[in-house]
């Protein structure tokens, strides 16, 4: 309790280093991004100014303005009115006008208005005394005969060169620039030589002292109109002070007086009428100053103080919640270290508690550990009859593995032998009807049928091990070719009608061609037994080529395959076929060479009848497939443009 009383405590501490230090930092930023706004002020400034400043040393070496300044001869004064009335339309200066050496207008844009400068002296204006001495000259002030304030650039016209025989003064209206600068968000004016306000972003605040005019001066520049009809009146300030340098200021500022006036005079420059937003008693500003050396003018950006007073304040009850929270957590972590210590002294008690509890029980504990010394007895002899049952079973397992591997040999053998008899009795048919081609066809396919069974003797290939392959690119149609016309040989009932489509580009696939004919020979087999006591027994075959494999269907329009049955149709010793007829090993061999290939093998019913073998071999060989031994497997796409090829084969080959 002391600790969260002291942490407390320091909250109003906490609470001022983070007001200050926020403080100082804030006041860095909005100062620093004061002088960035006020550089863009002050280039566009710059170059509302400049837009017209070519203009006059373009025209003081025109060769009409000099034969002008020369001649003095009205005809091309009047030239040269009609050609400065056009550049300023074009140039969108306000005024454009020629004065002699003595400052007598001869020439000039409005001399079609009846404000026009024709004949008016301006020798007095310090603009035009800036270009008799060899000068371009800068000036802002209202106009004498406009009474509408603008800034005049001057530039001396020197027919030879060197002797003054007058100026061209070019007038342009910075009102447009003050209006834009009104619509803005921000704080800035602008002031001259004299201290007095010339453009503002807060219209009531033009053509005011912010210096502070001295008793004599101030007449003296009400009466030369050079601002106009204002009167002068000093700003309001209320504190602080305007900054001299560059370094930022704060100060502040109450509401403009004479408002009406204000408001007049405004009207009288602009010529619109200005709304007037309701202003505070007191309002005070972060100020940063530069200086427009050129004209000698000043350029200040006020930027309200209460968004760092408001940001300061937000800073401060941050930094007091904060101080808050982590008074809170250490409360919590002292509350909770508390309840460990409380927890500790009872888990010591409940120990002691523990410790006498098992002294009381020992003596019961000892009791029983001489029964389970009996169990554990009586447990390591049936362990030892366990063990004895397991050797035994696996036994068991090995003699079952070799029945069914001599079992699948002779079922592959039985299919070479039944062809090599038809095969020989028809060679010897031949012989005797002198067909010795046909004849010697025969025989050589009982040679390879020869060689066929020493390769499946040879290789035996097995659920627990599987021996290595030649594995090489294979033809698939050739290979189904080659399966067609050893079971139509074999005169095996059901093969009467067999059709071989080919659809799209069938590459080669990676796969050993002995046993790939093995395959397709036993799923043909199989077809033909599943529709021999059909009416019209048909077996379709189509073969497709796809992207990445080829896909292999063995169709049949038999009785079809029992749902149940389909998810063990590949497994080893089951068969559907009567007793004697089948040994249900055929499908599970073929089913472990299509996953030799590193291809699948599924089977599914069709909708209008029978079954389909389904067969995918990849062309980049074996690969990591997941054995599945379902009716379905991922989706196939096959070529998008297939060509087709039919093959009927129907009692074609004589076996008689």
């Amino acid at each position: 309790m002391i600790v969260l009383c002291g942490l407390l405590a320091l909250l109003p501490v906490t609470v001022w280093l983070v007001t200050t230090f926020w403080h100082e930092a804030k006041l860095i930023d909005i100062t620093e991004d004061g002088r960035n706004k006020l550089e863009l002020y002050r280039s566009n400034l710059q170059g509302a100014i400049k837009e017209h400043e070519y203009l006059p040393i373009t025209l003081a070496s025109d060769k009409r303005i000099i034969d002008l300044a020369i001649h003095a001869d009205p005809v091309i004064a009047k030239a040269v009115n009609i050609y400065l009335e056009k550049l300023a339309a074009d140039s969108g200066a306000s005024d454009i006008y020629f004065m002699d050496q003595n400052g007598d207008t001869l020439a000039a844009s409005n001399w079609n208005s009846d404000a026009s400068f024709i004949g008016r002296n301006f020798s007095f204006r310090p603009y035009f005394q800036q270009a008799k001495s060899g000068l371009t000259g800068h000036y802002f002030a209202f106009g004498i005969t406009s009474n509408v304030p603008g800034y005049y650039i001057s530039h001396p016209v020197r027919p030879d060169g060197t002797s003054f025989a007058g100026a061209v003064v070019v007038k342009t209206h910075l009102e447009t620039l003050v209006q834009r600068w009104a619509r803005g968000s921000e704080s800035v004016l602008v002031t001259d030589q004299n201290g007095v306000v010339i453009i503002s972003s807060n219209l009531d605040w033009r053509f005011r002292d912010l210096a502070g005019l001295g008793n004599n001066d101030r007449p003296r520049l009400i009466a030369s109109r050079k601002y106009g009809d204002y009167p002068l009146e000093p700003m309001p300030l209320l504190d602080g002070a305007w900054p001299v340098d560059d370094s930022p200021a704060i100060l502040s500022l109450g509401p403009v007086a004479s408002e009406d006036e204000a408001r007049t005079a405004n009207e009288q420059a602009t010529g619109k009428v200005q709304t007037r937003q309701t202003t505070p008693d007191k309002t005070t500003y972060l100020v940063t100053a530069s200086t427009l050396p050129k004209q000698g003018w000043r350029m200040f950006l006020l930027t309200d103080k209460s968004v760092l007073d408001r940001s300061v304040i937000s800073a401060g009850a941050m930094g007091g919640a904060a101080h808050i929270i982590l008074t809170g957590l250490i409360f919590i972590i002292l509350q909770r270290r508390r309840a460990m210590l409380e927890q500790l002294e009872i888990r010591d008690w409940s120990q002691r508690e523990l410790e006498r509890q098992v002294r009381l029980r020992t003596t019961d504990l000892m009791n029983t550990n001489q029964r389970l010394a009996e169990e554990i007895t009586e447990r390591s002899r049936t362990e030892d009859a366990l063990r004895t049952a397991q050797a035994e079973l696996v036994q068991t397992s090995k003699l079952a593995a070799l029945g069914q591997m001599s079992a699948g040999i002779a079922h592959e053998i039985n299919q070479p032998l039944t062809a090599i008899r038809n095969y020989a009795e028809n060679a010897m048919k031949f012989i005797a009807r002198d067909n010795k081609e046909t004849a010697n066809r025969n025989l050589q396919r009982i040679s390879e049928l020869t060689d066929r069974m020493g390769r499946i003797t040879g290789n035996l290939k097995t659920f627990s091990r599987r021996p290595e392959q030649d594995n090489h690119p294979v033809d698939v149609p050739a290979q189904m070719q080659m399966a067609i016309d050893l079971a139509i040989e074999s005169g095996r009932a059901g093969v009467e009608n067999i059709t071989l489509h080919q659809h799209g580009d069938v590459k080669h696939v990676i796969a050993e061609a002995n046993q790939l004919t093995q395959v397709f020979t036993n799923l043909i087999n199989n077809a033909a037994d599943a529709c021999q006591n059909m009416a019209n027994p048909e077996i379709d075959i189509a073969i497709t080529g796809g992207e990445d494999r080829v896909i292999v269907k063995v169709n049949d329009n038999g009785h079809g395959i029992l749902p149940e049955n389909l998810p063990k149709l590949f497994d080893p010793f089951f068969t559907t076929k009567p007793f004697g007829d089948g040994l249900g090993l055929g499908l599970s061999i073929c089913y472990g060479i299509i996953r030799s290939f590193g291809g699948t093998l599924r089977a599914e019913n069709r909708p209008q009848g029978g079954a389909s073998f389904i067969v995918e071999l990849r062309y980049d060989g074996p690969g990591d497939t997941e054995p599945k031994n379902s009716i379905s497997t991922p989706a196939f796409t096959a070529a998008k443009t297939p060509s087709e090829t039919r093959t009927y084969l129907a009692n074609h080959h004589d076996q008689g």
